[in-house]
């Protein structure tokens, strides 16, 4: 088989089988495509910043604005995972969510890949409360660090190979680039996020043997 069709049979797979990081993936972007838009539309573009950013109207209202979630706008801790502050954010979280989710795809059923996304990233909001009431997060790199943890508990629990050892390692440096490479991230919603993925796993085996169902990361 040529390089072409290797490659193209690839993506092919992809779209086809990789559902869970493909899914998110779109979501990701067509939330980002339509914010950036309308943010457009609306606020003066004076730098290049600006540009590619999404204005701050806007994360307050989609985002996670603590003091708004304070006064009941409970569906931010949610919104506020798919949304972020600008290009360079977003296309970090992309190629991690690429790296680790399509990892935790091969350990993970589809339903578990997405609770495992939905909890960690839920965690890692609520921790942001510690930021004070007038903080803004955005982003899905606790729930990405959720996958990563989750990942990381049934490699250990599994296989303990050297290979294990070296996920462990691009884990260590993916925390180090995602909560001090830039001032948009929050380091207690990645360290959350991570715990929070990491114990999943044993809470479904624990119900598993209760429960004896055919249920398994």
């Amino acid at each position: 088989m040529s390089e072409k069709k290797e490659e193209s049979f690839s993506m092919s797979s992809f779209w086809k089988t990789n559902l869970p990081t493909r899914n998110i993936l779109v979501i990701l972007l067509i939330i980002h495509i339509t914010l950036w838009i309308i943010s457009l539309a609306t606020v003066n573009i004076e730098t290049f910043r600006d540009a590619i950013s999404i204005s701050q109207e806007i994360l307050i209202r989609v985002g996670q604005f603590n003091l708004a979630v304070f006064q009941g706008h409970v569906y931010q801790l949610l919104t506020s995972i798919f949304v972020h502050v600008d290009l360079v954010h977003l296309l970090s979280n992309c190629l991690f969510l690429l790296v680790f989710g399509l990892k935790a795809e091969e350990r993970l059923l589809s339903w578990q890949y997405y609770l495992v996304f939905i909890i960690s990233g839920l965690m890692g909001g609520i921790l942001s409360f510690v930021y004070g009431p007038i903080s803004i997060s955005a982003g899905a790199s606790g729930a990405i660090f959720g996958l990563l943890g989750a990942d990381l508990t049934l490699m250990y629990l599994h296989e303990r190979t050297k290979s294990f050892w070296g996920y462990v390692a691009s884990g260590v440096i993916f925390f180090f680039i995602m909560s001090f490479g830039s001032p948009n991230v929050t380091l207690f919603a990645h360290a959350i996020g991570l715990i929070t993925g990491a114990i999943i796993p044993f809470i479904f085996k624990k119900r598993r043997k209760s429960s004896e169902l055919d249920v398994s990361f």
